[in-house]
Order: C-alpha cells, then sequence, then structure tokens
C-alpha cells in the first residue's frame, strides 16, 4: 500500500506547540505555584514595645529545585525592599529596617517558610505605614498588603489657665507631649458629655518633634463659667 502524508492545519500545528511549551516550562523553571494565605500584621502595636511580628503565611508548590524562592518586604510604596530572603541563603535586613530585625528568628519549622517573617525589634513610631509582603518564584508571585501603625501615649499633660488683662476673661491651655499618631484635641465645654459644646476661638497648634506630636489648645472663657473664686 503507497504512503501517503497528511498534511497538519496551521490552527492544529500551533495548539500543538502550544501545548508542549506547557508542558516544557514547569519541568526547566521547577514548577512553582505560590500564594499568600493570610499576612498577620497588627493594626495597631505599642511605640518601645519588645518587639513585634509581621508574619507572611503563603504556600509554595514545586517539583524540583527550590533555588527559585525569594520572599521580600517592602515599607511605605518603596520600590526597595527592607527585607529579603533567598532560600538557601541567609535572611538580610535592608533599608529603615537595617540592625533593627532578629534575622534568626524562625517563623515555621519548613525549609521553604523558615524565614518568612518580620521580627522587629523595639518598634518605634517611624515604622508605623504600609507593609506589603511578596513572595516569587521562577515561574509566579504573590503580594499582599497591610497596614501598621506604632502609636505612642502621652509622655505628659496639663491644663491650666491663666487670667488676661481683659475684664473676666480666662485663658484655657490644655497641652500633651509625646503622642502619636497626630492626635486631634479640642476643648469642649457642659454640665454633662451630652450637652458638651466646642468653646469659641479655640485655637489648636501641633508640631513633630522626635518622632511624637506635641500638641496644644487654649481657648478664652469668662471668669464666671470657671466658677473660679
Amino acid at each position: 500500500m503507497p504512503c501517503s502524508s497528511v498534511d497538519m492545519p496551521i490552527s492544529s500545528r500551533l495548539l500543538h506547540l502550544v501545548f508542549t511549551l506547557v508542558q516544557f516550562l514547569p519541568q526547566y523553571y521547577g514548577a512553582y505555584d505560590v500564594q499568600i494565605t493570610d499576612l498577620k500584621v497588627p493594626p495597631k502595636v505599642q511605640n518601645g514595645s519588645s518587639h513585634v511580628i509581621l508574619d507572611c503565611e503563603y504556600t509554595v508548590r514545586s517539583v524540583g529545585d527550590q533555588s527559585g524562592l525569594v520572599v521580600k518586604w517592602f515599607f511605605q510604596n518603596s520600590a526597595t525592599p527592607v527585607y529579603q530572603w533567598i532560600y538557601g541563603q541567609k535572611p538580610q535586613d535592608l533599608g529603615v529596617l537595617r540592625g533593627r530585625l532578629l534575622l534568626d528568628y524562625n517563623a515555621s519549622n519548613q525549609s521553604t517558610t523558615r524565614h518568612r517573617a518580620l521580627y522587629i525589634v523595639n518598634p518605634t513610631t517611624e515604622l508605623s505605614g504600609e507593609y506589603k509582603c511578596s513572595v516569587s518564584t521562577f515561574t509566579d508571585e504573590d503580594f499582599m498588603i497591610k497596614t501598621m501603625t506604632v502609636y505612642s501615649l502621652e509622655k505628659s499633660w496639663k491644663m491650666f489657665h491663666v487670667k488676661t488683662e481683659a475684664a473676666s476673661l480666662i485663658n484655657i491651655t490644655c497641652l500633651a507631649q509625646g503622642i502619636y499618631p497626630e492626635p486631634q484635641m479640642i476643648l469642649a465645654k457642659g454640665v454633662d458629655e451630652k450637652s458638651l459644646q466646642t468653646m469659641p476661638g479655640l485655637s489648636v497648634q501641633n508640631s513633630l518633634r522626635d518622632g511624637a506630636y506635641d500638641v496644644s489648645a487654649s481657648a478664652m472663657l469668662h471668669e464666671s463659667d470657671l466658677n473660679i473664686s
């Protein structure tokens, strides 16, 4: 029986080529699939706490070498990471987190997720902001973003009044120092919480000093409103 050849249509040849590439690429690159399952970033932490942990939980599936796995953390939309861990190497602290991380911290016992987290020692207010965790391999990448505020309670607070030269007028001033984030302060008067009203002529001034805010609010009242003898 004579042999004859049948030409494969162009569309079929293209489909066959694409299918071959899809089969070939995972074998070449290691067949990674990465998915971040949870980003554990506390929304609030007090300034000067002993430490805080930001954890980036993810799953990674592979059928080959893990040399393409990289975990990076970014701060405040910067294109440069503040932390980087390349699988098989030691983690690195960079930028604003240089010297502020416990690099020996192990978030898990699994070799592919051991150094996924940030262990920040003594967090301070300048570390407030947006944190992005990025996990990538040769064939896949995933990321997640959350915000953390490092707050500071006032270091001092006082309220005082001073008589002015104007007849029967009293200057009321409230002063708080060392607060973060920037506070909103008002002075109000009333017989109970429901009847409180902002004092007329209220003046508020805020200033940033050493990573925290000093705020003062002052207003004028008639002496009769204070029952001051």
